[in-house]
C-alpha cells in the first residue's frame, strides 16, 4: 500500500466522518436553524474531504478533472440552497426556540 492509497482512506475516512457527525447534528439539535446549520457546515467539509480523497486517489487525469468540477459545483450550491431554505424559513415566521427559564 502506497502512500497515495494512505492519503486516500485518510480523507474518506474524514469525510465519511463528517457525514455521519452531519446526520447526528440534524437528529440531535433542538430547532430548525440549529439543524440547517449542522447539515450545511458537516455536508461541505464531508464533500470537500471526500472530493480531496479521490482525486488523490485518480490524479490528474479526465476522471479526477471531473470530480473537481463536481465538487465545485455542489460546493457552490450547497450554501446557497440552505441559505435559501433557512430565509425562506425566516420570513414564513419560523422561530428558534426560546431558552426556557433556568435554562443555561
Amino acid at each position: 500500500m502506497g502512500v497515495r492509497d494512505i492519503l486516500t482512506i485518510l480523507f474518506l475516512s474524514a469525510g465519511f466522518l463528517s457525514f455521519v457527525i452531519a446526520a447526528i447534528g440534524v437528529f440531535r439539535m433542538k430547532d430548525f436553524y440549529c439543524r440547517m446549520h449542522a447539515a450545511g457546515v458537516c455536508e461541505s467539509a464531508g464533500l470537500l474531504l471526500c472530493a480531496i480523497g479521490f482525486f488523490i486517489y485518480e490524479g490528474l487525469s479526465v476522471t479526477g478533472i471531473k470530480i473537481f468540477l463536481a465538487l465545485l459545483a455542489v460546493f457552490l450550491a450547497s450554501p446557497i440552497g440552505t441559505h435559501i431554505i433557512c430565509k425562506v424559513a425566516y420570513k414564513q415566521s419560523l422561530e428558534a426556540e426560546k431558552k426556557g427559564k433556568g435554562e443555561a
